[in-house]
């Protein structure tokens, strides 16, 4: 569990019962609603408040009808578990489960261009394969998902609906991560464990699910989701109390699906971006201030541990994702992307294992005494701009990026429309950005 959090910035340097149901014309017909607790594979499809019923994403709906001794269960709650999209025709009176009517016959809406292309190191590159037109039109926003991408989906049925990732890479928790990066407007973090989806994430401003969407305040989250001070929730035979933070990134439990609502404290508390992240996973990356207690053998809620070549390949993967969120984020506010310097990233990898081999955390070294820019002058790159962000304490890339956007300082950095090259350095849970403008 995480125990301490720093960041840091240097300055710019210039050089309901008794329902009707009634369908058209026909008669209303009155049926019972049964708070009955579902179950598909012995886990209760339903929530418990309120009891026998589940949330759709826009409002909760019964889960169950009983009528002439007859149980009916909602199309949509049936889809939702067997990760296939519903829906309905009122003008043909048809509705279907997975594939619409005519849907293969239909031509998929063309994709929009994806960001100017990235120089990345060449050990570390990753070819882009294309989306065909079979696999290029999405699937709807479904609840509980992000682009189509749902937990607990198969790795097979993200491939149908998004195509293949740009990139694979590990992350620390145990999975891995499969980068979507070629649409700024769509871009999507998935975490796959066992063959299935165990994390989504995304910053991109069409991001949506259920009732929140980038841009969606925090009065507006709390009146559709129950975020308190604190969350409690069994899990492993456990009892788990989380202390939130409310007012900067909100957790909900949704039916068991944790939500994690990223907010943007300098635009109004606004959702900046949206995680539904595995119980498991969550409890692995200790996001939040965590305690259980439990009866019998203790819960193992520890990440897997890492060889020394796996703790490089997650620290490089890091940096390449540090890149993507933060051009994702000047797409937004329709500034140009930042192009890789490897020449700024090795300077960065090198502070950020400076701080963390010598147990500091200052932009200026305690063991060399050199500040960003001497670092830069001794490394011989020539620049006519330059600023350094670094951040200590944080699991992953996403939780880095998204305190540095949260402070005045470092948002400054990221979003300063005169640096045009990054070089980022991750040293375990130590992160360096080193902007730049080189010379000409």
């Amino acid at each position: 569990m995480r125990k301490w959090i720093w960041i840091g910035v240097f300055a710019l340097s210039v050089a309901g019962i008794g329902h009707f149901l009634t369908a058209g014309d026909s008669s209303a017909i009155r049926v019972n609603v049964q708070p009955t607790t579902l179950y598909w594979d012995g886990k209760a499809m339903t929530g418990s408040d309120p009891s026998g019923y589940f949330y759709d994403g826009t409002r909760h709906l019964p889960a169950a009808l009983e009528y002439k001794g007859t149980t009916y269960v909602p199309l949509s709650l049936i889809g939702r578990h067997l990760n296939k999209p519903t829906g309905r025709d009122e003008a043909s009176h048809s509705a279907w489960l997975g594939q619409e009517p005519g849907a293969a016959t239909k031509r998929p809406s063309p994709q929009q261009a994806g960001p100017a292309a990235v120089q990345l190191p060449p050990a570390r590159s990753a070819a882009a394969a294309p989306v065909s037109a079979a696999t290029a039109r999405p699937a709807p926003n479904a609840p509980y998902s992000l682009f189509g991408i749902s937990l607990g989906m198969p790795a097979e049925q993200v491939i149908r609906v998004l195509g293949k990732p740009a990139r694979q890479e590990p992350s620390g928790l145990g999975y891995q991560w499969w980068i979507y990066n070629r649409d700024p407007a769509r871009y999507l973090q998935v975490g796959i464990s066992d063959g299935k989806v165990v994390d989504v994430y995304s910053n991109a401003p069409q991001a949506k699910t259920g009732d929140a969407a980038i841009g969606t305040s925090l009065p507006a989250l709390v009146r559709h989701y129950d975020i308190g001070h604190t969350v409690s929730f069994s899990y492993m035979n456990a009892q788990v109390q989380i202390t939130n933070q409310k007012y900067q990134r909100p957790l909900a439990i949704v039916d068991g699906i944790p939500h994690i609502f990223y907010l943007d404290k300098q635009n109004g508390d606004k959702v900046t971006a949206i995680r539904l992240i595995d119980t498991l996973m969550l409890l692995r990356g200790g996001f939040y201030e965590t305690k259980w207690t439990y009866q019998g053998e203790a819960p193992d809620f520890d990440p897997p541990p890492l060889s020394v070549k796996e703790r490089e390949q997650v620290n490089a993967a890091m940096e390449r994702q540090v890149l993507d969120l933060v051009n994702v984020v000047r797409y937004r506010y329709k500034l140009p992307p930042l192009s890789w310097s490897e020449q700024a990233a090795r300077v960065a990898r090198q502070h950020s294992l400076d701080m963390e081999s010598h147990g500091f955390f200052d932009h200026v070294s305690a063991t060399t005494g050199l500040n960003p820019f001497e670092r830069l002058q001794q490394a011989g790159i020539a620049y006519s701009m330059a600023g350094e962000n670094i951040a200590a304490g944080y699991p992953d890339a996403i939780e880095a990026h998204e305190s540095w956007m949260n402070s005045p300082g470092h948002r400054k950095n990221v979003l300063e429309k005169g640096f045009a090259q990054l070089g980022v350095g991750v040293a375990t849970d130590y992160y360096t950005q080193t902007f730049l403008t080189l010379k000409q």
